[in-house]
């Protein structure tokens, strides 16, 4: 995703992509470069020196984690393209309609994945705000508390992404599969609560 305002241009109009599995992404990404931003307010300040090597790793990851979430908004956009292409395949014949379910049950397996995934940064995310908020620039405190509710919605709102998807899908084994794939990644509302009530203590 290289331009925002083309970007929400897009996501008013009628066409149903980008949509919320992008903005979930979205989310994801801007979280993770307020994390970036406050470890670089850290980085190179003379009270901070004693954590330098760990805010110094939490700004190599949450670039990372950026990156990769920005690039999600457009795998999104990519993977429902393909689930929107599908309800324009004919369906007059039983031969016809047997194709087109079965490419729409393909390309709602692939329309999963880029929401998973984002599931999977934004918990991460969350987890280097958690890390970053004892340790960061008390003067930026608040941009913590700002990342790590950022990406919670980028969590909750890919959680809703695969959810809406795995509802369509036929294979039932390969649903449990991606269910169990979403129990393993570490919700974001305990890390959101307890970096929330630290910056608050911060701010007094």
């Amino acid at each position: 995703m290289s331009d925002l305002r083309e970007f929400l241009v897009q996501l008013s109009s009628a066409d149903p992509v980008p949509g919320g599995g992008s903005v979930a992404a979205l989310q994801t990404a801007m979280a993770a470069a307020l994390v970036a931003m406050v470890s670089n307010l850290t980085l190179g300040r003379k009270k901070y020196e004693e954590v330098h090597d760990q805010v110094a790793s939490i700004l190599e990851r949450a670039t990372a984690l950026r990156d990769r979430a920005n690039t999600l908004v457009d795998e999104d956009i990519e993977a429902y393209r393909a689930v929107s292409a599908t309800f324009a395949l004919p369906r007059d014949t039983d031969q016809e309609r047997n194709e087109r379910q079965r490419r729409l049950q393909e390309s709602l397996k692939g329309a999963v994945q880029p929401p998973l995934e984002t599931m999977r940064a934004a918990s991460d995310v969350a987890r280097l705000a958690a890390e970053l908020v004892g340790i960061g620039n008390r003067s930026a405190i608040s941009d913590v508390g700002t990342a790590v509710l950022a990406a919670r919605a980028g969590y909750h709102a890919a959680r809703l992404n695969v959810e809406i998807n795995l509802a369509h899908i036929r294979d039932e084994a390969w649903c449990d599969e991606i269910g169990q794939q979403m129990e393993l990644i570490p919700a974001t509302d305990p890390i959101e609560d307890s970096v929330l009530a630290q910056v608050r203590s911060t701010i007094g």
